[in-house]
């Protein structure tokens, strides 16, 4: 019978459930049926009145005071609570221009939310009647505005009256000016962003003792100064601490250990100094060590490789010194490690653990021994740094088998032997590559066959022999920096290079090039249009905690700019030319390589060139750096030159040419006369030779006819000199060695004296 009775009372409840909930279903939310408080509204369409807007579609098209009563439901970015009072409001990036001073808040009690990131608002000149009741606000986001001045002149009510905010984000403004300790009166925050700014001075330590709640705390890009506070120890869930790229200095305080909860420590570009703490071995949740860029010293702490959770570590750029221990195996969640510029030694641990690897960066360091066979095994690498060690032995074939390795750069090693032949698995994602020198020898690698999207290719300072193959022009069409230089490459020069419709700079020099320089160079399109954007690659992005991790990569170049070697990085994207110097090219300058008006460096000195300098070489009006130098050129110096206005750097010593050098305001600043030196032909400035018709390359400059002027003084005053030196040894020299002429010489003086003498005694009688 119980069980019956049961039963029944199971049946009678089913038809009221049903009712229920087709009740339920047939009432709307309360906030699309509420009618808004009339006052609200009102406060709105003043604040609206103030804005304009830069979207035709931008929410504040809904509001209308003709459907005011239905704000709650019509008015988008407008949320309401059941009694009708704005409890959020959310306009991000809708356009808005205007001031958020002129929202009056007071007149909205029940406002938590309020989202006004990515626009262009500014603070407002501050009302004289502040309100001072507390406000229900939990949520405040006015990232990527237009404020400026300090956090207090931003924050609509003062932080005393904003304790129940938990989130405030103010990051990517112009805000200045010190972080106030007053700001430590807002005891529930759990999210403060003020990144992205310009604030300095230290950071208060009551932040860190009220803010118990705290999970993430974002201050990176300012000018923060001063040391992190021991305090921080108190906000035990925190999970996010971002101080990288201020002016920090001290030491990490060894309190940071009882941060049990913390996930990213990004303390990067400062002025950190002292050991990393072993304290930091107690972060067993972090997932992002980021301490590049600043002064640490000593040894990596054996503590952090018991950090298995950690996804990123990042501490190059520092003066970090001893081996990488074999416990770093342990570590095998690993996706990025850089431990780049820095004092390391020792061999490379065979074993890193985490076959996850994105990025390896172990460059600028003193690690010996073979190349790690273990890397081969990294199906997921993309960056691989190895450059500048003491590394040796040959690079192993299976490298090349990496499927998603897009940058590689191996150079300035002591890597020998053959790069591998042609790969069964040819890799179709590198883009940069980067082996120069070392001792590699063999042709040209077939390897790079199978690189279709090869952007730099960088081989120079090896003993790379034979022929330069004509299917870099097709195989890797994407090529912009091809350097080959100092290597034993000999033949001619392939004209197929000319379909590299993207080439901006080819560095052929130093090597046994004999033939013609192909005309067809004069295609390279790219040379044409001069380059102003840095668009080449420098980062692959993975997602870690809340966001992308950026692990970046730089592209290094070596360039013969101005007769000095220099390297470029992150600039080269701007840089274009062409160098074939110190080869045994012939024939004459192709006057098409006057269409690369984008190049800023021309060097074909050292070879056997002859014929004239093409008269179109003033087409290249950007042009910085150029050397013909020991070359067979003759002629005159085209006076189209003088048009390349940026021109600081020229040699055309060692050649045949003549004539006069051509006049101009950038040409006269190159003073140097070693740069027309052995070109017996040539006269005028700065060279000291007159031109034969009397004229001078410089008369038409300012102070040209002075100079000319003290020229020809100069002249005659030797050539006087000369006369009368050749004269004195012309009559006494005879004087000198024939004696009948003495004697007679000196008779007539004699007889000359006794005349003078008698007239004088004369004189003197007759005055007495």
């Amino acid at each position: 019978m119980a069980l019956r009775s049961r039963t029944h009372a199971s049946k009678s409840i089913i038809p009221l459930r049903i009712s229920l909930l087709l009740l339920l279903l047939s009432t709307p939310p309360c906030s699309s049926s509420t009618i808004i408080q009339h006052g609200e509204a009102e406060s709105l369409l003043r604040w609206k009145s103030t804005l304009s807007a830069a979207a035709s579609a931008s929410p504040l098209t809904t509001w209308s005071p003709a459907t005011s009563s239905s704000a709650c439901s019509s008015w988008r970015g407008v949320t309401c609570d059941a009694a009708g009072h704005v409890a959020e409001l959310s306009l991000p990036g809708a356009g808005l221009h205007g001031e958020l001073r002129a929202l009056d808040l007071a007149a909205f009690p029940a406002l938590a939310k309020l989202d006004l990131r990515r626009n262009n608002i500014t603070a407002g000149v501050v009302a004289a009647n502040v309100s001072t009741r507390a406000s229900n606000l939990t949520y405040l986001d006015l990232s990527d505005n237009a404020f400026a001045g300090h956090i207090l002149d931003v924050l609509p009510l003062s932080p005393a009256t904003l304790q129940q905010l938990s989130y405030l984000n103010l990051s990517s403004n112009g805000l200045y000016g010190p972080i106030l300790r007053s700001l430590s009166a807002m005891g529930k925050m759990t999210v403060f962003d003020v990144s992205r700014n310009r604030l300095n001075s230290d950071i208060p330590s009551e932040l860190f003792t009220n803010w118990i709640e705290l999970t993430q705390f974002r201050v990176q890009n300012n000018s923060i100064t001063g040391s992190i506070p021991p305090t921080i120890c108190n906000t035990t869930k925190l999970k996010y601490l971002r101080l990288a790229k201020n002016k920090l200095t001290g030491e990490i305080p060894a309190e940071i250990g009882r941060l049990a909860s913390l996930q990213a420590l990004e303390l990067a570009d400062n002025f950190l100094t002292g050991p990393i703490p072993n304290s930091v071995g107690n972060l067993t949740d972090l997932l992002v060590m980021d301490l590049f860029s600043n002064g640490f010293t000593g040894v990596i702490p054996p503590e952090i490789f018991n950090l298995t959770a950690l996804r990123t570590i990042d501490v190059g750029t520092n003066r970090l010194e001893g081996e990488v221990p074999a416990s770093i195996s342990s570590l095998r969640n690993l996706y990025g490690l850089d431990l780049s510029n820095n004092r390391f030694s020792g061999t490379i641990p065979s074993d890193l653990g985490s076959r996850q690897f994105v990025t390896i960066v172990l460059a600028s360091n003193s690690f010996s021994g073979e190349f790690p066979l273990t890397f081969c095994q990294l199906d997921s690498l993309e960056i691989l740094d190895l450059s500048n060690n003491h590394l040796h032995g040959e690079i192993p074939s299976c490298l090349w088998h990496l499927q998603d390795l897009v940058f590689m750069d191996l150079s300035y090693n002591s890597f020998s032997g053959e790069v591998p032949p042609m790969s069964a698995y040819p890799n179709s994602s590198l883009e940069s590559v980067h082996l120069a020198n070392n001792n590699l020898t063999g042709g040209y690698p077939m390897v790079l066959k199978g690189c279709k999207w090869l952007i730099i290719l960088d081989l120079g300072g090896n003993h790379f022999t034979g022929t330069i193959p004509s299917w870099i022009g097709t195989c890797n069409p994407l090529l912009r920096f091809l350097i080959l230089r100092s290597n034993v490459f000999n033949g001619s020069i392939p004209k197929e290079l000319s379909q590299l419709s993207h080439l901006q700079l080819l560095d052929l020099a130093m090597n046994n090039l004999v033939g013609s320089i192909p005309r067809s160079f004069g295609n390279f399109t790219s040379m044409i249009q001069p380059k102003t954007e840095l668009n080449l690659p420098w980062k692959v992005q993975h997602h870690i905690l809340d966001g992308r991790v950026d692990y970046t990569y730089t592209d290094r170049i070596g360039i013969n700019w101005k007769r000095q070697n220099h390297t470029f990085q992150g600039t080269v994207a701007l840089m274009a030319g062409i160098d074939l110097s110190s080869n045994y090219l012939s024939n004459e300058i192709p006057s098409e390589l006057c269409n690369l008006e984008s190049m800023r460096f021309l060097n074909l000195s050292r070879n056997h060139l002859s014929g004239i300098i093409p008269k179109e070489i003033g087409n290249l009006k950007i042009l910085e750096s150029l050397d013909f130098s020991w070359n067979e050129l003759s002629g005159s110096i085209p006076s189209s030159i003088s048009n390349s206005m940026s021109l600081s750097s020229l040699n055309l010593s060692n050649n045949h040419l003549s004539g006069e050098i051509p006049s101009g305001y950038q040409l006269r600043t190159l003073a140097d006369p070693s740069i027309y030196s052995n070109n017996f032909g040539l006269c005028g400035f700065p060279l000291n030779i007159s031109c034969s018709d009397g004229s001078n390359s410089t008369s038409a400059l300012i102070g040209g006819s002075t100079d000319s002027q003290e020229l020809e003084i100069l002249s005659w005053f030797y050539s006087v000199l000369a006369g009368l030196v050749f004269g004195f040894w012309l009559w006494f020299g005879v004087l000198l060695l024939f004696e009948p002429w003495r004697f007679a010489f000196f008779g007539q003086v004699d007889h000359l004296q006794k005349k003078i003498m008698q007239k004088i005694c004369c004189m003197y009688a007759k005055s007495e």
